[in-house]
């Protein structure tokens, strides 16, 4: 699934504007969190979500207020009380959603496009919008792409506010509101997809793929057969190349601790060869598919190779969640699971 803020230059270009919805607070058991992210075209289609249910109405049925009037808000969907009468949205709580309206000028479609292009190294990137408030209003005045990492290369106006941001890199998340002496600024974090690469190209692989690229993660297919790894059965966003062998598989790869690995080649061989060379590089998860007696036969190869146990530790096999799978597909589930798993670890 593409990231929200990612599809705003197209959509500006293409409807003039639009209203971008973010979740930038909840309290209690709300149904999403900071960082939630819907766009409202003009005509009422969406793209994301802020929730389902009520909050998306919510969202849309004042949306024609927002595009009408050019004007953005601040909006709190309370879960607990009259707000949710006569819906089966009891999860309690409360939504603080910023409702923006989003003008395509020249500017604006250029530092979304920003948010669209594509790093070889996974980063964390921040988009800060100022906005100016008249009334119950608001109205952006500045907006900024920039790295947290590098704001020392920045001149910016708010320096305190930057100072602030950069304490809490680490741990920035989601969507936040924070006001100033100045006026109201929305943080939100962009942060490229996780690499996901995948040795092996057949059914589990590509059911891997194309459920893996739909939350979140970027594929990229590898196998030494180019009747299997192809942009046909792995189309865009999703990447396929061709090896000439597994045996110097990682070649040209960017492997580093936000990396997956998943291992799903045709044959135990092939495993073994894929699985030693990346217990060699920073990946953040290795999974290998295959029954304990197959994967206890590769560990013991590895071990008579001088890898530890400790090494071994690092893998996840049999790959995936336990829950019965037999399907491509259902193995698929299983795969992805995990991963979601392992990543909100991480987060």
């Amino acid at each position: 699934m593409r990231e929200v803020l990612a599809q705003v230059a197209e959509i500006l270009r293409e409807d003039g504007g639009l209203v971008l919805a973010r979740v930038v607070g909840c309290n209690g058991s709300a149904p999403r969190n900071a960082g939630a992210r819907m766009i409202v075209r003009r005509g009422g289609a969406i793209e994301g979500t802020v929730g389902g249910g009520l909050a998306e109405a919510y969202v849309m049925e004042r949306a024609g207020g927002l595009f009408n009037r050019k004007v953005s808000a601040v909006w709190t969907l309370d879960m607990n009380g009259v707000d949710v009468t006569g819906t089966d949205m009891i999860c309690g709580g409360s939504m603080k959603m910023l409702c923006e309206y989003v003008h395509a000028d020249e500017e604006t479609i250029g530092t979304f496009d920003q948010i669209d292009s594509r790093s070889k190294v996974r980063w964390k990137r921040v988009l800060m919008t100022e906005f100016k408030r008249e009334g119950a209003g608001l109205y952006p005045i500045s907006r900024r792409l920039f790295c947290p990492d590098t704001l020392h290369e920045h001149d910016v106006a708010n320096r305190d506010l930057m100072t602030r941001i950069e304490g809490q890199k680490g741990s920035l998340a989601g969507s936040a509101l924070i006001e100033t002496d100045g006026g109201t600024v929305c943080i939100d974090v962009v942060e490229d997809l996780d690499p996901l690469y995948i040795f092996g190209a057949g059914h589990v692989a590509r059911e891997v793929a194309v459920l893996g690229c739909r939350v979140g993660f970027g594929p990229r297919v590898l196998d030494d057969r180019a009747e299997f790894a192809n942009a046909e059965r792995f189309p865009p966003p999703m990447e396929a190349r061709v090896l000439d062998s597994f045996s110097d598989c990682f070649h040209g790869l960017h492997v580093d601790r936000h990396s997956f690995v998943v291992i799903v080649t045709r044959g135990h061989e092939h495993d073994r060869t894929v699985l030693k060379q990346a217990l060699g590089t920073k990946a953040g998860y290795i999974g290998m598919i295959g029954s304990t007696r197959k994967r206890d036969i590769i560990y013991g190869a590895l071990v008579t190779e001088g890898f530890m146990e400790d090494d071994l530790r690092r893998v996840h096999s049999p790959i995936g969640i336990a829950i019965d799978a037999g399907t491509p597909e259902e193995i698929a589930v299983s795969i992805v699971a995990e991963l979601i798993k392992e990543r909100a670890k991480r987060r």
